[in-house]
This record gives structure tokens, C-alpha cells and sequence, in this order.
């Protein structure tokens, strides 16, 4: 009995084995050496594939990254060339303005509409915006601060050469713009040459002398309404007599020039 049960144990055990020996041996043979090169071949393929798609990207930033260092080289030299532009253009209205005003004293000196002691204040004040440009563009630009000052030096000078022309020290000047026989008062004259006025104030007075010349221009066309002339001609008187006063022509210069005070 026990020998027939180990030779039972025994027969199973090698039908076992045989069939794992099948088994491996279909194995063996479905995963041939050639099938197993194919898959390396084509994985090597893929990692190449990547590691190429890899470069292209990088390459693609790499370019990109270039394209973007390039644009803003070419906004920085746009700015610099709107900037030098900026800093040319004014130049020429800062040289423009003081040819402007240098031609204006000459015609007060050649009208007599100056004393000496004015001619000299107002040559003195051009000497100072001057110094005050060459200093200012020593380093070959202006910036904007730069230009303001420079601007309110010259609109400070401006004001100085009107009220200048247009007193009683000289020869008075009539304003022109107004008529032959429109002077300005001495108060009127003496805040626009004032240095210390102050940026409103100016600004004020020099928007009213501007409207009473605005108002002066449209009352002179046809175009108007009754109401509207009506209107405008009282705003227009206001603003005349405020600053102004009308008269057949200039008093006698004063004898003294002596420097105001």
C-alpha cells in the first residue's frame, strides 16, 4: 500500500515537471531572441524621439527667450531715441524762447520803451537762464525737472519783459493787442513783474489778459446774437477796466531812471 501511494506521489510530481517544461518551452519558443532586439530597437527609437522633442523645446525657448531679449533692446533704443528727440526738441524751444525774448528787449531799447536800469535787470535775468541751461545740459541731457525749470525761468522772464515795456518808467508801450489807446495800469504791471508771484496768481492774470483779447477778437464779427454781444461786451469791459485804462496817449516818460524798489 505505501508503495503503490509513493509511486503515485512520484508519477505526479513528474507529470509536474513535464508540464512545466512545456510550458517554458512555449515560452521560449512565442519570445524569440529576434523579438526581444525589436522592442530594445524600438524603445531606443522612442528615447530618442523624446530626448529630440526635448531639444526642439528647449531650442524653441531658447529662441523664443532671444526674440524677447532682442524686443526689449529695440524698445530700450526707441525710448533713448524718443528721449534724445525729447531732450533736441527742447533745446530748440528753449533757444527759440530766449531769441524770442532777447528780440523783445531790443525792440523796448530801440522804442525807448526801456531804462538802463531795466535793460540791465532783463539782460541779467537772460544771462541767468542761460547759465542755468549750459549747467543743466553738462551731461548731455535735460530732464524733465530740468525743463520745468527752465520753462518757469522763462515764463518768470516773460512777464518781466511785458511789464517792463509796457510801465511808465520808459516810454509806455500801449497794448497793441487791445488798441493804440489801451494802457496798462500800474498795478497791473507791477504783479506781472513781480518775481515772487506766485505760479496761480500768474497764471490767473495771464488767463485774464488772454480772455479780454479773446473777447475783443469775437466782438469785432458780425456773427454775434444781440443777447450774446450783450453779454460778452459786458464781460469784456470788466476785464478792460480792471487792468487797463484808455486814454488819447502815453504820459511823458519819467525824468529820474532810477532802479525800483
Amino acid at each position: 500500500m505505501r508503495s503503490l501511494l509513493g509511486w503515485t506521489v512520484v508519477a505526479f510530481g513528474l507529470f509536474l515537471a513535464a508540464q512545466l517544461a512545456t510550458a517554458r518551452g512555449d515560452a521560449t519558443d512565442t519570445q524569440t531572441p529576434g523579438d526581444t532586439a525589436n522592442e530594445r530597437a524600438v524603445a531606443r527609437e522612442k528615447r530618442a524621439e523624446r530626448i529630440e522633442k526635448r531639444k526642439e523645446a528647449l531650442a524653441e525657448k531658447r529662441k523664443e527667450a532671444g526674440e524677447k531679449r532682442e524686443t526689449l533692446a529695440e524698445r530700450r533704443k526707441a525710448r533713448e531715441a524718443a528721449r534724445e528727440r525729447t531732450d533736441a526738441a527742447s533745446h530748440d524751444t528753449v533757444e527759440k524762447r530766449q531769441t524770442n525774448q532777447a528780440r523783445r528787449i531790443d525792440q523796448g531799447i530801440k522804442k525807448g520803451y526801456l531804462t538802463p536800469d531795466e535793460i540791465a535787470k532783463l539782460d541779467a535775468q537772460q544771462q541767468s537762464i542761460e547759465s542755468m541751461q549750459q549747467g543743466f545740459e553738462s551731461d548731455g541731457k535735460l530732464s524733465r525737472d530740468e525743463r520745468k525749470q527752465l520753462h518757469d525761468a522763462l515764463d518768470t522772464a516773460s512777464r518781466c519783459i511785458w511789464a517792463e515795456k509796457h510801465d511808465t518808467e520808459g516810454r509806455e508801450m500801449p497794448t497793441y493787442r487791445l488798441g493804440k489807446n489801451v494802457f496798462a495800469k500800474d498795478d497791473f504791471t507791477a504783479k506781472m513783474e513781480d518775481p515772487n508771484l506766485s505760479k496761480a496768481d500768474a497764471k490767473a492774470l495771464c488767463k485774464d489778459f488772454h480772455r479780454v483779447v479773446t473777447l475783443k477778437k469775437k466782438l469785432a464779427t458780425d456773427d454775434l446774437g444781440a443777447d450774446q454781444r450783450t453779454k460778452l461786451q459786458a464781460e469784456y469791459n470788466d476785464l478792460l477796466n480792471k487792468y487797463f485804462e484808455v486814454r488819447d496817449s502815453a504820459p511823458a516818460p519819467a525824468a529820474s531812471t532810477a532802479t525800483k524798489v
